[in-house]
């Protein structure tokens, strides 16, 4: 319903939301949802992004198809060629921001609230996050052995083994 709106309109819409604290139902019409930003790419079909106010935090989704990212592959689960800038534009985004994490999860996933980090729980990191230096002391316990920590500025990236990413 905002295929016609400006990025001033859909900004301007999405802020009011965020403003007011509007947390979307599951069962909420679509005219009253946050307006998405529709992204052209050539690596993905199809790119989608918004802000959404959840858990006492303004969260910003970038949604693509998985099957974008996924490979039928033995060894591989994720398309180094389609991760890679995924994980590029992450780390610029945690540089040029105050950000307090970066979450990855496959649809039917969920993201950890920063409270949760705080108090301990894992990061949702499928396939990878990062977390400030304060989020990772606190969750340094139950990160599983099939995770690798890479130091960055202000924070750490955490990233699954299987990747095959090298450090």
């Amino acid at each position: 319903m905002s295929e016609k709106n400006t990025l001033e309109e859909i900004i301007k819409w999405n802020t009011s939301k965020l403003a007011k604290k509007f947390k979307l139902g599951f069962d909420q019409h679509v005219k009253h949802d946050y307006k998405q930003i529709l992204l052209e790419s050539d690596l993905f079909r199809h790119l989608r992004l918004y802000w959404m106010y959840e858990s006492n935090e303004i969260v910003l989704h970038l949604i693509l198809p998985e099957d974008d990212i996924f490979v039928n592959d033995k060894y591989l689960k994720y398309d180094s060629t389609k991760l890679v800038p995924l994980l590029n534009i992450s780390e610029k985004i945690w540089d040029s921001f105050e950000v307090n994490t970066i979450q990855t999860y496959h649809e039917l996933g969920a993201p950890t609230s920063y409270k949760e980090l705080l108090d301990g729980e894992q990061p949702s990191s499928e396939p990878f996050s990062i977390v400030s230096t304060e989020a990772l002391s606190r969750i340094k316990n139950v990160l599983n052995d099939k995770l690798l920590v890479k130091e960055l500025n202000r924070g750490f990236l955490i990233i699954q083994k299987e990747i095959g990413v090298q450090f």
